[in-house]
């Protein structure tokens, strides 16, 4: 006689093999998700070793198709040897000597940098103390004022006062004080979006501008009529005047009006500011020459009446 299965081994026997199933099932699992971690973090590892590429910057590792962005020319040693020699004179207080060898490396070699360190030195220069060319001293005579003697001199009231020193327009007769000779003029480069100022044909500093749209800004010769500070715009829709501040006026800090004698059909034009940034060195104006304001403003001090403004194409 077969001896009984009892039931209770059987559910055990029953129970064991489902538990084993149940622990193969779970460690597949495991090793699956193992595997996938595994091949993620290296994925992850791989991607990022690669360098991020944006128009940012493009122009050190172009996209494919991309035109490459032209490159600016290293300096020469001799150049980056000037303008090293030249900073370290700026830091120690010398600036004729920066003013000397900047001057001779612009004349031969107009460099960005040492162009832009060169304004920096000759407007520092200018609205101080020290002697420079074109500085000279003049004794106040009788009936002297002000004006009369920046006339004399082809320069302003604000460069005379700032020169010297001076809180207010009173002058005695006797004192001696510092002159600037200016003889500026002015030319603004369409091509380049450029304005610069000179003096006895030489480079004193360059600014950024903004220029006409579609080339309407007029290649012709201008003098500077009219300035006015904080300028009120005549709108031209329907010549309504907007005042300065107000968002609407495009004028900006400073107005510098400029006629041309041999094209008086050309009116309307003129040098002044902006609150747009990005649009100087673009063309982006209605025909006058846009910079930025603490530009303007620092030219507007520089600058009288009368100086000659040169636009080429």
């Amino acid at each position: 006689m077969a001896k009984p299965i009892y039931a209770g081994s059987y559910q055990n026997h029953k129970r064991g093999r489902g538990r084993l199933i149940f622990i193969t099932i779970v460690l597949v699992q495991l090793a699956a998700v193992g595997a996938y971690l595994y091949f993620k973090a290296d994925k992850t590892d791989s991607e990022s070793t690669e360098p991020v590429r944006s128009q940012e910057t493009s122009d050190a590792m172009p996209l494919p198709m991309a035109p490459a962005s032209p490159k600016r020319p290293s300096h020469s040693p001799e150049t980056k040897s000037i303008i090293s020699d030249a900073r370290s004179a700026i830091d120690a207080g010398q600036l004729t000597d920066a003013q000397s060898s900047l001057s001779r490396l612009v004349a031969s070699d107009p460099d960005p940098e040492a162009v832009k360190l060169l304004g920096n030195v000759n407007i520092q220069l200018l609205k101080s103390s020290i002697m420079m060319p074109g500085k000279e001293y003049y004794v106040i005579q009788s009936g002297d004022y002000l004006q009369k003697i920046a006339k004399k001199y082809k320069t302003t009231v604000v460069l005379l006062k700032t020169m010297n020193g001076m809180e207010s327009d009173t002058i005695r007769l006797g004192d001696r004080m510092l002159v600037f000779n200016s003889d500026f003029t002015i030319r603004v480069s369409k091509k380049h979006n450029e304005l610069d100022l000179m003096r006895g044909g030489k480079l004193f500093k360059r600014y950024r501008v903004g220029t006409g749209k579609f080339g309407k800004t007029p290649a012709v010769q201008f003098s500077i009529i009219d300035k006015i500070i904080e300028p009120p715009w005549t709108r031209p829709a329907d010549n309504k005047q907007i005042e300065y501040g107000d968002p609407e006026n495009v004028l900006g800090s400073r107005w510098m009006a400029i006629k041309s004698t041999d094209h008086p059909e050309l009116t309307g034009f003129g040098i002044h500011g902006t609150w747009e940034r990005d649009s100087i060195g673009q063309q982006s104006s209605a025909g006058c020459i846009r910079m930025l304001n603490e530009d303007v403003e620092e030219l507007f001090d520089l600058v009288p009446r009368k100086t000659t403004v040169i636009i080429t194409e």
